[in-house]
């Protein structure tokens, strides 16, 4: 499957010239050391050249794109060695104001098992387009990095959709234990599941639904199926988290309590008019999630 991260062999890592502290490359250097991944590192340039003087032939225009490209490709090779990442790393400065239309094509051709970029927030703006679309992508699973490193003290959480008999939804909850356990256990860190139970508020207040008999209830039913995705491995019974309400409030409600530096998420693509939306509740999680984000899609 495109979605799993077993084996982070190939990472691709899009680098932001805006990003004074390069957080996604000090994140990628750390993770081909500890999967011994190669990287190919992509930058992207473009200003709108069509402004330009009249007078100026096409030659002109064209030496005007090359020099940008030249320019901004200095400054990536620079980059790579700076935040040392390993001598097998490619980079490449591509002209393009699209970056996740150009990574779906060029994922189309090459394989990564991991995509990687800094998560641009604001506090008007939870991401800029380009993150949402390359959530959307499909190709591999995103991580996008608010933060230049994770300290030893956080942890790991991975949120699931236990309420799904879909089998797509049940494959996705798998993949994504499956890459907390290995991200968790290159990082020495613990992890932590969370699973919100999604009750109405007004059901609650209104009495119609006793929120501790249906929580009690969900555990009874979920703790097992949960402990038997994690196999042999285990994971302690306090770090399961089934709470009552929607996902947009308990995922960073739980992630902020256990200092979370990282919430995997699993999420089903939609295709068409529905491609436009990541899902509803992966979409409204993220914009309240202060931590790093990876998304993984089936």
């Amino acid at each position: 499957s495109r979605g799993t991260l077993v084996n982070v062999k190939r990472i691709l890592v899009i680098a932001d010239r805006k990003d004074s502290s390069q957080k996604a490359l000090a994140h990628a250097a750390l993770m081909a050391e500890q999967f011994n991944a190669t990287l190919h590192v992509v930058g992207f340039s473009y200003e709108r050249l069509s402004v330009l003087d009249e007078s100026m032939t096409k030659e002109d225009i064209e030496l005007a794109k090359q020099k940008i490209i030249h320019a901004n490709q200095t400054w990536l090779d620079e980059a790579v060695v700076m935040n040392s990442l390993p001598k097998s790393t490619t980079d490449e400065m591509v002209w393009s104001k699209d970056i996740a239309t150009w990574v779906t094509k060029h994922c189309v051709n090459h394989k990564y098992d991991l995509i990687l970029k800094t998560g641009h927030r604001s506090e008007h703006a939870f991401y800029v387009p380009t993150d949402w679309h390359l959530l959307r992508n499909g190709s591999a699973p995103v991580l996008l990095v608010a933060e230049k490193k994770w300290r030893k003290k956080q942890a790991i959480m991975v949120t699931l959709d236990m309420a799904s008999k879909k089998k797509t939804k049940q494959a996705l909850n798998q993949q994504v234990i499956d890459a907390g356990k290995m991200l968790a256990a290159a990082n020495d860190m613990p992890l932590h599941v969370c699973f919100s139970l999604a009750i109405s508020p007004v059901l609650k207040d209104l009495g119609i639904v006793d929120k501790n008999k249906s929580v009690k209830a969900a555990k009874s039913k979920y703790i097992p199926k949960i402990q038997a995705m994690f196999g042999d491995d285990g994971i302690p019974l306090e770090n399961i988290h089934i709470k009552s309400g929607y996902a947009d409030k308990v995922v960073p409600s739980v992630a902020s309590d256990i200092g979370a530096a990282l919430v995997i998420m699993g999420s089903v693509g939609r295709k068409g008019l529905k491609a436009k939306v990541l899902g509803n509740t992966a979409e409204s999680v993220l914009a309240l999630l202060k931590t790093d984000v990876m998304i993984i899609q089936p």
